[in-house]
């Protein structure tokens, strides 16, 4: 039970990781249809929606979308807050401003699964948008 589990949670987190890739330009045209190892346009950009691999106590989140410390779940039942709460002290480890939960919906494309942030970290993702011109 507890691989089929661990293995829903690394397809959701390598779903979402592909989808903001290839929304946010990072991926080569096509990428689909080719070696996974060359979907890159330059896979040095610190732009590239990675996994992070977990070491040590203090986790950092399950992908690194800069600025942001995502960590994905795929779960029968929400629990909002515990999510919220743990992506946020997962930014902190990770040197982000913000932390970002990315929900998997039930029965539901990868695109209409949910970002949750606390009200706080919204505010603060709206004055940084401000602050550049927003």
């Amino acid at each position: 039970m507890a691989n089929r589990n661990k293995a829903k949670g690394t397809g959701w987190e390598t779903a979402v990781a592909d989808y903001l890739n290839e929304q946010l330009g990072q991926y080569r045209e096509l990428w689909k249809d080719s070696d996974r190892s060359v979907r890159w346009k330059d896979p040095l950009d610190p732009d590239n929606i990675r996994r992070n691999v977990q070491e040590g106590t203090a986790d950092i989140g399950d992908l690194q979308v800069r600025p942001f410390a995502g960590e994905c779940k795929a779960e029968k039942s929400y629990d909002l807050a515990g999510y919220v709460r743990q992506a946020e002290a997962e930014a902190v480890n990770a040197g982000m401003p913000f932390g970002v939960a990315y929900v998997k919906r039930p029965r539901a494309r990868t695109e209409d699964g949910y970002a949750v942030t606390s009200i706080r970290t919204h505010a603060a993702i709206v004055r940084a948008l401000r602050e550049a011109g927003y």
